[in-house]
């Protein structure tokens, strides 16, 4: 049930009394969901044919997982002791899932949200019989290149540090605008900071009108998407030439926070304003493209931009007569009526509506 009460009356009176802003968020909590979450957590056991994805990621009733084979065979004592030799886990779907479906192979396939990165494994070793432990199982280079994650496809010596530095934490926040909900352990951790953070904060982003300074989008009316940023990445140093206003796209952005989260309504709030204050104007660089685009995009965008292809238009609204806004895909050239989308249903209503539609796993595959 959705809560429609409007509380800018409520807001107006507390900032006649001078009370300081507090970044808050409410949320309903659903047992159900709480179930469903605990369970991934432990592993959920599914068949490769009733696997489910998003834009070519695996998901399980709405949730971003990962997919990996418990059982190691007989190599289970060489897997416990080099992990890096056991089966890779999957995050997508790659050319290694469609060749399994096809060779018809019956294995314990296993689901999971756990972002530890330790896995629960067994085998059978010729010597030392039936085996379990905990195994560090490395990512499956073929999701990387399907995904083209932070350009994987572009080979060359980036290919060993994309794969060498890949964690899963960082893998689902690139992403967590795809999905409603994500593994609990994602929660604000929001340790080290000085206790009159909150003052600080609030003073730093209202001298800066609640202005982002890396792209300009003004925040004052959704002050809680505005954050204050370490330049030096000590929380504690809150020097105003250590301090940064950035919106949470930009702020997520920045070396070292790639584990920060931004929810799918929150991207598309700031988008909006962006849009609205002329921040996202088609200035035909790719480079802005790929400052201002959700990072969940990053991928096919690297690849349109390596295939050629002109700068497109971010988060565009796409009109048809009377029907007004049908769409606002984050890529789209609308000179020449072309998108990139996530769905089938969104290709049909471009098709509708005149326009040439492709879904971003058919641009990552060609």
């Amino acid at each position: 049930m959705k809560i429609r009460v409007d509380f800018d009356a409520l807001w107006r009176s507390v900032e006649m009394m001078g009370a300081s802003d507090r970044d808050f968020r409410f949320s309903a909590v659903n047992k159900g969901e709480l179930a469903i979450d605990a369970e991934l957590e432990r592993g959920i056991e599914v068949d490769l044919d009733n696997l489910e994805t998003t834009s070519g990621l695996l998901s399980y009733q709405g949730r971003q997982v990962l997919l990996y084979i418990p059982d190691q065979g007989r190599r289970i004592s060489e897997v416990l002791e080099s992990p890096e030799k056991g089966k890779k886990f999957h995050v997508a779907e790659c050319n290694t899932l469609d060749a399994m479906r096809s060779r018809g192979r019956f294995e314990r396939y296993v689901v999971t949200n756990d972002m530890s990165g330790v896995f629960s494994v067994s085998g059978t070793d010729p010597v030392a019989g039936y085996q379990e432990g905990k195994a560090e199982l490395c990512v499956c280079k073929n999701c990387l290149k399907f995904l083209n994650y932070q350009g994987y496809q572009k080979g060359g010596p980036g290919k060993s540090s994309i794969f060498e530095g890949f964690t899963l934490e960082r893998f689902f926040k690139t992403y967590s605008t795809r999905f409603r909900s994500l593994p609990s352990r994602f929660t604000d951790r929001g340790g080290g900071y000085s206790e009159d953070w909150q003052q600080i904060s609030q003073s730093f982003r209202a001298k800066r009108d609640w202005t982002c300074e890396n792209c300009l989008v003004n925040l004052a009316d959704e002050r809680r998407l505005l954050h204050t940023h370490h330049v030096d990445g000590n929380k504690r140093n809150n020097e105003s030439s250590n301090l940064k206003a950035l919106c949470v796209d930009c702020h997520r952005k920045q070396p070292m926070h790639g584990t920060m989260m931004i929810k799918n309504n929150d991207m598309a709030t700031i988008q909006r304003r962006r849009k609205q204050q002329g921040v996202l104007a088609d200035s035909g660089s790719w480079d802005e493209v790929l400052d201002l685009i959700d990072s969940a995009y990053e991928g096919v965008a690297l690849k349109l931009l390596r295939e050629g292809h002109p700068a497109p238009e971010v988060a565009a609204d796409i009109l048809d007569g009377d029907k007004g806004v049908i769409l606002t895909p984050e890529l789209s050239w609308p000179a020449k009526k072309r998108a990139i989308v996530d769905t089938g249903a969104q290709v049909q209503l471009l098709e509708t509506a005149g326009w040439r539609a492709q879904l971003v796993t058919q641009v990552l595959q060609r």
